[in-house]
């Protein structure tokens, strides 16, 4: 939440935040599970196939076609990455023209 203009919605039900940057499109998906937080977002083809190399990185459930990836953060280390990549999804998805107007 610290991006401008970026909402947090609850569209696949309570305890999955989903974030949208100004422009309307989604650049992260988070939820607590018991093995960690699980945070889905954007990458570049060459990013997520870096990422992916990763333990604690696999594809992304119905989104991995797009180049995301989901992060199970359960370090310190993790998260930091996981920041990092996130600020990455914002940047790629804001560069990107919005489809139709944010609601």
């Amino acid at each position: 939440m610290a991006f401008d203009g970026t909402r947090e919605e609850f569209s696949f039900g309570p305890g999955r935040a989903l974030y949208k940057a100004p422009n309307g499109k989604m650049f992260a998906i988070a939820s607590d599970q018991d093995d960690g937080t699980h945070v889905s977002l954007k990458l570049t083809p060459a990013e997520s196939e870096e990422a992916l190399t990763l333990p604690f990185v696999r594809p992304a459930p119905y989104l991995a076609r797009n180049h995301w990836i989901m992060s199970i953060i359960a370090t310190e280390p993790e998260f930091d990455m996981t920041c990092g990549w996130i600020r990455r999804s914002h940047e790629l998805v804001t560069a990107a023209k919005s489809r139709r107007a944010p609601r």
